[in-house]
C-alpha cells in the first residue's frame, strides 16, 4: 500500500496539489461557519435519573419552559419598590416580551420575595423561552443589543446583566472561539521558532505550517456538516486545534526529516520521496491509527461533550494522515532539493547526535543509577493524585473568563439571592396510584420531607406537606380538596410544586442546599437524598432526584463508571498494536506501565497547580480526555525509538550498543516533535475557559515528562536491564535480519 501511495504521489504531484487546493477553497466557507452550528450543552448523561426527572417536570408543568434567561438589575440609589426602579423594569420587560420566542416574563410584584435581594436594591427578571437550544442561544446577542439601546438619562442610575442558561451557553460559544484564535496566535510563532531550530531550513519550516492550514480547514468543514445533523459541543473547535496542530506538524516533521536524510544519501528526489513515504510515512499511518483509536474511546461514555471532542479529534487525525501521505509527498516532489533553501548558518548535523550518544552510553553503564531517581521523581509528582476530586461545573459560569459580564452577573445572582434558592435540588415525585391529593400519597411525601430536612447540608425544604408547620396530613388533604377556596397567594406558591389542572399525578419538592450547585457538599446532598429514597421503600410513590446539581452529579458518575472501559479498551488496543509492531511481549507491557505512570504524574501536577482548597475540583472531563490523547500521542515516540533500536539489534549489534545508538539517532527528532506538541498545548494552557486550560496544561506536562524522563531515560535503561528478554514473544521464532517494515531503514548510497 505504501509503495503504491509513494508511486502515485510522485507521478502526479501537480494533480494532487491542485486537487487539495480546490477542496480547501470549496470547504473554507463551511469551516468558517462551524462555530455557528455548535452548542454549549452536553455536560449531562441523557440516560440518567436527573434527566428523567427533568423530562417529567417538563411534561406535567407546562409553565416550566425549556430555557430561562435572567436579567439581573441593580441600582445603588433606588430600591426595587421605588417608582423609578419599577419604570426601568417595565421598559426592560416590554422590550423582552415582544419577541415570539418569549413565552413568559416574571418580575417582582410585591409578593414573590425570591425575586428581591435583602438590601432591596437588586431584582431579577425571569424570562421563559420556547424553541430549540440554538434558537434560545441566538436570542441572547439580539436582546442584549436591544436592551443596550435603552440606555438614556433614566437608565444611568441602573446596572443590568444578562445571564442564565442561554446566556451562559452563548458566552461559552463566543469564549471558545476567541480562545482558539488566541491559542493559535501563541502557538504558530512558537512552532515557527521550534521548527527552525529542528529543521534549520526556512523552506522546510514553512511546509508543516502550510499543511496545518489544509488539515484544520478541511477538518472544521467536515465537522460543520456533521454538526448540521448531530448536536455537538463548542469544545470541538478546541480539540480540533489543540490535537490537529500538534499531530500534523509532527507528522510533517517525521516525513520531511526522512526526505532530507535521503537527499543527503545522494538519492534523487523521486527516490527520496518514495523512501520517506514507505518508511516515515508508514510510521505516520500507524501512529495516526493509534491516536484515532485512542480518541475513539471517548465515544464510550455516550456523553455529548466527549462525543464532540472525539469527533473533532478523530477527524483531524485522519485528515492529517491523509495530508501527510498525499499532499506533503507531492509538494516535496515538486520542491526537490529546494526544501533546503534558507539553510541557517549555524546548522550542525553531527553535534547533537554526538552529545546524545555520550549520554546514551552513560545510561548503559549505570542504568540503576538513572532508573531509581527517575521513578522516584515521577512517583513524587503523582503523589497529589490521592487527593484528586473530579467534578463538572454544572453552573457553567466558572467555565467562562473571569471578566465576562455574563459570569459576573451570574455570580452576583448567586451571591445576592441565595445559591440554594436559585439552584435547588428538585425531588420529583410520581404517584403509582391516585394523585397527590390522596392521603396515602401525602403521608409518604411527609415522610420523605422530614428525612430530607434532617440532612446536614440542607437550608430549606419546600413540599406539599410543610408549608403549614402545625398541620396534620388530614388538614392538608382537606385544604387540597377545596383548592379553589385557598388564598390566591398560597395557590400561586403551590402551583410551583404541583399542577392541579393536569392530573396531579406528579409533584416535586424543592431542596435548597446551604452551598452552591458546584460545591462538593451539594453533590454529597444529592447522594444522601438518593440513599434515603433507596432505604425508604416507598409503596405509593416513585422518586427521582433532579435539578442542575443532580445533573452534574450524574454526569460525574457516568464518567467514573465509563473510565474502566475507556482505560481497558485503549490499553488493550495499544498492547496489540505494539506486540504486532515489535514482536515483543515485554516492550508493550513496559510502554503501558510507563504511560500510566506519566498519566498519574500529570494528574498530580494538575492537582498541585489547579486545586487550592478542599472545595476546588478538577473538571471530570479532563482526566478521561487526557488519558485518551496521551496514550495515542505517546505511541509516536515509542514506535520511532524502538523501531530504530530493533533495526540495529537485528543487524547484529549488542543490546547495549543498539539501545545507545537508537536513542542517539532518534533523540533530536523525538525531542523536536515533543517540543512542537508542548508549544501547542502550552498555548491552550493560558485559556480562560477552565477545562481548556486544564487540558492544555495536563497535556503539556504529559508530553514533557514522556519525552524527557520516559523516552530519554526510562525506556533505554529498562531496555538495557532486560537485555534479550525485550524481544521475547511466545511461540514466535526471532530472526536476526533487518526489518523491511520499520521506520528507520538504512539507505544505501546510489551508485
Amino acid at each position: 500500500m505504501f509503495r503504491w501511495i509513494a508511486q502515485i504521489t510522485t507521478r502526479h504531484p501537480w494533480k494532487i496539489v491542485i486537487g487539495w487546493m480546490i477542496l480547501l477553497a470549496g470547504l473554507s466557507y463551511f469551516a468558517l461557519q462551524l462555530s455557528s452550528v455548535l452548542a454549549a450543552g452536553g455536560f449531562k448523561d441523557p440516560d440518567s435519573e436527573s434527566i428523567e426527572a427533568q423530562q417529567l417536570l417538563e411534561k406535567h408543568f407546562p409553565d416550566r419552559y425549556p430555557h430561562t434567561l435572567i436579567v439581573l438589575v441593580e441600582s445603588k440609589k433606588y430600591q426595587v419598590q421605588d417608582e423609578r426602579f419599577r419604570r426601568v423594569i417595565k421598559r426592560l420587560t416590554n422590550t423582552i416580551a415582544k419577541h415570539d420566542i418569549v413565552r413568559k416574563v416574571e418580575t417582582y410584584d410585591g409578593h414573590n420575595q425570591v425575586l428581591i435581594s435583602k438590601d432591596k436594591k437588586k431584582t431579577f427578571i425571569k424570562v421563559g423561552m420556547s424553541g430549540t437550544e440554538s434558537e434560545a442561544n441566538e436570542f441572547v446577542p439580539k436582546i442584549n443589543q436591544e436592551l443596550r439601546q435603552l440606555h438614556d438619562e433614566e437608565m444611568k442610575e441602573f446596572s443590568w446583566w444578562l445571564t442564565g442558561g442561554p446566556a451562559l451557553a452563548y458566552g461559552l460559544t463566543v469564549a471558545s472561539k476567541e480562545e482558539v484564535t488566541q491559542a493559535e496566535m501563541i502557538a504558530i510563532p512558537a512552532l515557527l521558532i521550534i521548527l527552525l531550530l529542528v529543521l534549520r531550513s526556512v523552506v522546510a519550516t514553512l511546509i508543516p505550517l502550510v499543511m496545518s492550514v489544509f488539515a484544520l480547514g478541511t477538518t472544521m468543514a467536515i465537522c460543520y456538516f456533521i454538526a448540521e445533523k448531530v448536536t455537538l459541543n463548542v469544545l470541538l473547535t478546541n480539540s480540533v486545534s489543540m490535537i490537529g496542530l500538534g499531530v500534523i506538524v509532527d507528522y510533517c516533521l517525521f516525513i520531511v526529516s526522512r526526505f532530507r536524510q535521503e537527499l543527503e544519501q545522494n538519492h534523487d528526489v523521486i527516490q527520496a520521496v518514495q523512501i520517506a513515504v514507505m518508511t516515515a510515512g508508514r510510521a505516520v499511518f500507524f501512529s495516526g491509527l493509534t491516536v484515532a483509536v485512542s480518541l475513539s474511546s471517548l465515544f464510550i461514555p455516550n456523553i455529548m461533550v466527549l462525543t464532540s471532542m472525539a469527533i473533532g479529534g478523530v477527524t483531524v487525525v485522519i485528515i492529517s494522515v491523509l495530508i501527510a501521505m498525499t499532499l506533503l509527498p507531492a509538494i516535496l516532489a515538486l520542491l526537490g532539493r529546494k526544501v533546503n533553501l534558507g539553510l541557517l548558518p549555524f546548522y550542525r548535523k553531527k553535534k547533537g547526535k554526538s552529545r546524545w550518544l555520550a549520554f546514551s552510553y552513560a545510561l548503559m553503564r549505570r542504568p540503576v543509577l538513572f532508573l531509581i531517581p527517575t521513578l522516584c521523581l515521577l512517583l513524587l509528582l503523582a503523589w497529589p493524585v490521592r487527593n484528586i476530586h473530579m467534578q463538572v461545573p454544572v453552573a457553567s459560569s466558572s467555565l467562562l473568563p473571569p471578566d465576562d459580564p455574563i459570569r459576573t452577573g451570574f455570580e452576583l445572582l448567586l451571591e445576592e439571592f441565595g445559591q440554594g434558592e436559585v439552584f435547588p435540588v428538585e425531588v420529583v415525585l410520581k404517584a403509582k396510584q391516585g394523585d397527590f391529593f390522596d392521603e396515602k400519597n401525602l403521608r409518604e411525601v411527609e415522610q420523605l420531607t422530614k428525612r430530607i430536612e434532617k440532612l446536614p447540608h440542607v437550608e430549606e425544604v419546600t413540599s406539599l406537606t410543610n408549608w403549614k408547620k402545625d398541620w396534620s396530613i388530614k388538614e392538608y388533604q382537606q385544604a387540597y380538596k377545596h383548592w379553589v377556596d385557598l388564598p390566591e397567594e398560597i395557590k400561586q406558591s403551590l402551583e410551583k410544586l404541583i399542577n392541579p389542572y393536569q392530573g396531579k399525578q406528579v409533584s416535586f419538592m424543592m431542596v435548597a442546599p446551604k452551598t452552591g450547585p458546584d460545591h462538593v457538599k451539594s453533590h454529597q446532598l444529592v447522594e444522601d437524598i438518593r440513599q434515603i429514597v433507596d432505604s425508604s421503600s416507598f409503596q405509593t410513590i416513585d422518586v427521582y432526584v433532579g435539578g442542575l446539581t443532580a445533573i452534574g452529579y450524574d454526569f460525574d458518575q457516568q464518567i467514573l463508571d465509563s473510565l474502566p472501559y475507556v482505560i481497558g479498551s485503549v490499553m488493550l488496543i495499544s498492547f496489540v498494536i505494539l506486540v504486532l509492531t515489535f514482536r515483543s511481549l515485554l516492550i508493550p507491557v513496559k510502554a503501558l506501565l510507563l504511560n500510566s505512570l506519566v498519566m498519574l504524574a500529570s494528574l498530580g501536577a494538575l492537582v498541585y497547580f489547579f486545586v487550592g482548597s478542599e472545595t476546588e475540583t478538577i473538571n471530570s472531563v479532563t482526566p478521561i480526555v487526557l488519558f485518551a490523547v496521551l496514550f495515542g500521542l505517546s505511541m509516536d515516540y515509542e514506535v520511532l525509538i524502538i523501531s530504530r533500536i530493533r533495526e540495529l539489534y537485528d543487524e547484529g549489534k549488542s543490546n547495549e550498543e543498539s539501545v545507545a545508538q537508537g536513542i542517539a539517532e532518534t533523540a533530536v527528532l523525538v525531542n523536536g516533535a515533543a517540543l512542537i506538541m508542548i508549544a501547542v498545548f502550552v498555548a491552550f494552557a493560558f485559556a480562560d475557559i477552565s477545562v481548556v486550560a486544564e487540558l492544555g496544561f495536563g497535556l503539556a506536562v504529559s508530553i514533557f515528562l514522556d519525552a524527557t524522563l520516559v523516552r530519554s531515560i526510562l525506556v533505554p535503561v529498562t531496555m538495557r536491564l532486560f537485555g534479550k528478554i525485550n524481544w521475547w514473544l511466545p511461540f514466535v521464532k526471532q530472526q536476526t535480519k533487518v526489518h523491511d517494515q520499520v521506520v528507520w531503514v538504512r539507505s544505501t548510497k546510489k551508485k
